[in-house]
């Protein structure tokens, strides 16, 4: 089996990506230990805007359908 430069380069950077990802995450745990409040403030206004796109994408989605019932049924199941 051959292996080609190129993917070794994008073994390299996407290990180089993940490491800097796996800090920052580090870093931004600390913080919110350190801060609580903030910590929890910033987690419910990401999660607060995560429900109004899921919910406006729900509405969006049920309404592509056709008929009545089908727009009722994705409306209360999905």
């Amino acid at each position: 089996m051959r292996v080609i430069e190129s993917e070794i380069d994008e073994q390299v950077v996407s290990s180089e990506w993940t490491t800097a990802i796996a800090i920052l995450m580090i870093v931004l745990g600390i913080i919110a230990i350190a801060f609580p409040f903030f910590a929890s403030l910033a987690s419910t206004l990401l999660f607060g805007w995560i429900f109004i796109f899921a919910g406006i994408t729900q509405i969006v989605y049920a309404f592509q359908s056709r008929g009545t019932g089908r727009v009722i049924a994705k409306l209360i199941l999905f």
